[in-house]
C-alpha cells in the first residue's frame, strides 16, 4: 500500500487523539495544516476508513502516534518529524514481515523523541547558566541531541529504502582526504591536555571524541563505496 494512504490515515488518527486530549478542532487543524472541516470528519470517522481502524487496533502503531501527539502538544508542532515520516514508520510497523523489524522502527522513533526532549532541556540550561563554560557544555549536549535525532531520522529513511549509502556525490579521494584531516585535527589537541582544570579537560575530551567519531564515520563511508 502506498505511503500516501498512510499519511491520510495517520493524520486522521493524530487528529482524533488531539481532540480527545482537549484540543479544539481549530487548534488541531492549525497544527496539522488542514481545515477545521477535515478535522471534524476525522473525529466523526467519516474520513479515514478501514486503514484508520487497522492502525488504531495495533498497539505498537498507537504507541508511536501517542508519542508524536505528546511532542506535538508540548512543542506546538515545532521541530517534529514530518507527518510523512511518521506515516512511513507506522506503515513499516504494520507491514513488517517480522516482529523484530517493527520493533526496530518503534525503538528508533521513541529514541528520536527522547533526543528532542534532551535537546530542549540542554538549551534551557544553557540559556539560564551565567557561566560561559557551563553554557558551552549544555549547548553541546543540546546540539548533539538534535544531531542524534537527525541521524536517527536518516536511518529510518535508509531502512525504508528512500536513501542509499552509495549516493554520496563524493569521490574516494575526497573521502580519504577528509579522513586524514579529521585524524590530524584529533592529534592537534594533544598539547592542550596540559591544562589540568577538570571542566576544561572534559570539554577538550568531547572535542577529541567528536574528531575520532568523524574519522570513523568517513572511514565507514569509504567502506561502503562500490569498488571501481
Amino acid at each position: 500500500m502506498a505511503v500516501d494512504k498512510y499519511v491520510a490515515a495517520v493524520r486522521a488518527v493524530v487528529a482524533k487523539q488531539m481532540v480527545s486530549r482537549g484540543f479544539s478542532v481549530n487548534e488541531t487543524a492549525k497544527m496539522l495544516g488542514v481545515t477545521a472541516a477535515a478535522v471534524s470528519l476525522y473525529v466523526s470517522g467519516k474520513r479515514g476508513g478501514e486503514l484508520v481502524r487497522k492502525i488504531e487496533a495495533d498497539e505498537r502503531a498507537m504507541s508511536v502516534i501517542r508519542s508524536y501527539v505528546d511532542a506535538l502538544a508540548e512543542r506546538k508542532g515545532e521541530g517534529l518529524l514530518d507527518l510523512a515520516d511518521l506515516a512511513q514508520a507506522v506503515k513499516n510497523i504494520l507491514e513488517a514481515p517480522s516482529q523484530g523489524e517493527a520493533d526496530i522502527h518503534l525503538l528508533i522513533l521513541q529514541r528520536i523523541k527522547l533526543e528532542q526532549e534532551t535537546a530542549n532541556r540542554g538549551l534551557a540550561k544553557a540559556y539560564r547558566s551565567p557561566n560561559p563554560l557551563a553554557r558551552a557544555l549544555f549547548m553541546q549536549i543540546a546540539v548533539d541531541s538534535m544531531r542524534h535525532a537527525e541521524i536517527l531520522s536518516a536511518i529510518l529513511d535508509y531502512l525504508a529504502g528512500r536513501i542509499k549509502a552509495e549516493d554520496l556525490g563524493l569521490s574516494q579521494e575526497e573521502l580519504q582526504e577528509l579522513a586524514e584531516e579529521e585524524k590530524g585535527m584529533r592529534e592537534s589537541l594533544e598539547p592542550l591536555y596540559r591544562i589540568e582544570d577538570p571542566l576544561v579537560r572534559a570539554l577538550l575530551k568531547s572535542i577529541e571524541f567528536d574528531e575520532l567519531k568523524h574519522y570513523e564515520l568517513v572511514r565507514a563511508l569509504l567502506a561502503v563505496r562500490p569498488k571501481k
